[in-house]
C-alpha cells in the first residue's frame, strides 16, 4: 500500500509537471494569434489590455479541458487498469 501512495505521489507530480509546460504552450500560442490580430487589424489603445481581455474566455476552456486530459483520463485509466488486472 505504501508503494501504491509513492506511485500516486509521482505520479501527481508529473502530471502537474505535463499541465503546467501545456498549459503555458497553448496560452503562448492564444496570445501570440491575438497579438497578431491586434496588429493586423490597426486597433487603436493598449495592446496589452486587448489582449488580456480577449484571453479570459479562452484560458478557462483551456483549463476544463487540461484537466480533463491530464489528470482525470491518466488516473481513471490506470485506475481501471490496476481494477482489472487485480
Amino acid at each position: 500500500m505504501l508503494n501504491l501512495g509513492r506511485m500516486a505521489i509521482i505520479l501527481i507530480v508529473l502530471l502537474t509537471v505535463v499541465y503546467a509546460c501545456l498549459f503555458l504552450y497553448w496560452r503562448s500560442g492564444i496570445r501570440q494569434r491575438l497579438e497578431e490580430d491586434w496588429v493586423m487589424e490597426g486597433r487603436p489603445g493598449d495592446r496589452d489590455d486587448w489582449v488580456d481581455e480577449r484571453i479570459n474566455p479562452h484560458i478557462r476552456r483551456i483549463t476544463r479541458w487540461l484537466i480533463f486530459f491530464v489528470y482525470v483520463l491518466p488516473i481513471g485509466g490506470l485506475s481501471v487498469f490496476v481494477y482489472l488486472t487485480n
